[in-house]
């Protein structure tokens, strides 16, 4: 898979595109990047891609706007607020048919690209100059009901308390929304300013797919923003403490939660050893935790492990019977000195790597798998293709994986603990 790239360090601009004639689709997405700082810097941030796609200048009303997406051929306009690494993403996408199935040669995707760069550049504002209360004041219910949705689903919320811990002292510690009570306390007039300071600080990653998307999807983007001063995208790697913090909540709860955290080595080289030794570890059903901690010891609902790569570590989720919560995180800790101790079988190798390439092959089945492929890659200084991946990680040998679990330490151990309702 070829992929074209521009870099336009002087407005702070790095574009993607791919031609896509095997989707009937295509996609337009834009990723402010900004350093995470304080909550309530991430909850004022977090408000801005919402409020600026809810409605148009040409189109003030959300009924409007809807219908003019419908005239688009059922197009959408979506906004998120992402964390990677030590960074806040503020994310606006659209979405819609291909060219070629529009009617008399329409282009719908350089109007999808158009409409973005509108909503962004030249939001809808209120004749005081801010963004229209009734939307500020919906939108920002609407994180704080995302917010309560995440502390709802105790599994999200767990593993939310352990990355919290993990990182306390660093940005990736902060939350990508902030709190209930940043959220609450931040005010309509605000909101501008955060906009402003986005257009004019984030490095911006611009990505189109589609028919007839080329380099002017780009150039005209970096047009738009002009010359700016940027904030450095940077992700510090997590120094794993000489000692693991352990915190234990308790809350009325059927099913208690365990995360444990684990610092990996920084060195770039052993990336993707790192990677590798997630997927042996507790990545695929036939790994180590889920077939031996899981099934054969029946200890945990489920147990898996992810590598997160830009702060190199990796998180151990489970969700675990109360009576049973030290016996897990023993099985745990058990089945990781396995692979330090070399105990992989062939078998157990080729499953992971299999996984991997798998994995790898399913980036090209749709163009927002592919965004985030490449999204990932350029945040973390790791671009490369899905099928150059996928062929370097089928080399990674037994003894670069246990390597990587032998710098493997345990950093955090977070119980969430449940107990029967008084």
């Amino acid at each position: 898979m070829k992929h074209n790239i521009i870099e336009k360090k002087d407005s702070g601009l790095t574009a993607f595109w791919q031609p896509t004639p095997q989707f009937t689709t295509a996609r337009c997405s834009v990723h402010l990047v900004l350093p995470l700082e304080s909550d309530r810097i991430s909850s004022l941030r977090a408000t801005v891609p919402f409020l600026v796609s809810r409605v148009t200048k040409e189109y003030p009303d959300y009924t409007a706007f809807g219908r003019y997406l419908q005239s688009l051929y059922g197009a959408s306009v979506l906004a998120g607020v992402t964390r990677a690494g030590d960074n806040q993403l503020l994310n606006l996408s659209a979405s819609g048919i291909a060219n070629r199935f529009a009617f008399d040669g329409e282009d719908v995707e350089r109007t999808m690209a158009s409409l973005l760069e509108k909503i962004l550049f030249d939001p809808l504002l209120a004749e005081d100059g801010h963004f229209p209360e009734d939307g500020f004041i919906q939108e920002r219910r609407q994180l704080v009901e995302t917010l309560e949705s995440e502390f709802n689903e105790k599994r999200i919320y767990a593993k939310n308390r352990a990355t919290e811990l993990m990182f306390q002292g660093e940005p990736a510690g902060i939350s990508r929304l902030g709190t209930r009570e940043s959220l609450e306390d931040i005010r309509r007039e605000e909101i501008v300013g955060a906009w402003k300071e986005a257009l004019q600080r984030a490095q911006v990653l611009h990505f189109s797919f589609g028919d007839g998307v080329d380099g002017s999807f780009a150039e005209r983007f970096a047009e738009q923003l002009g010359g700016r001063d940027c904030a450095p995208v940077a992700t510090h790697p997590h120094t794993p403490r000489t000692e693991p913090l352990r915190v234990t909540e308790e809350m009325t709860l059927a099913q208690s939660k365990l995360v444990m955290g684990f610092g990996l080595d920084a060195d770039q080289k052993k990336r993707l050893a790192n990677r590798m030794l997630a997927i042996v570890f507790g990545g695929t059903p036939s790994s180590k935790l889920f077939l031996n901690v899981r099934e054969k010891q029946s200890l945990c609902y489920y147990c898996s492990a992810q590598n997160e790569q830009q702060k190199n570590v990796i998180f151990v989720q489970s969700g675990v019977e109360t009576k049973n919560l030290e016996r897990a995180e023993e099985a745990i800790l058990h089945e990781l000195r396995e692979i330090q101790n070399g105990n992989i079988s062939d078998e157990e190798l080729l499953h992971a790597r299999l996984a991997m390439k798998t994995s790898c092959t399913a980036v090209a089945d749709s163009a927002a798998a592919m965004e985030g492929w490449y999204l990932g890659g350029i945040l973390s200084g790791d671009l490369r293709t899905p099928e150059q991946y996928a062929e370097e990680i089928m080399k990674v040998a037994k003894e670069e994986i246990v390597d990587a679990a032998q710098h493997a330490v345990l950093d955090t151990v977070y119980m969430l603990k449940g107990v029967s309702a008084k």
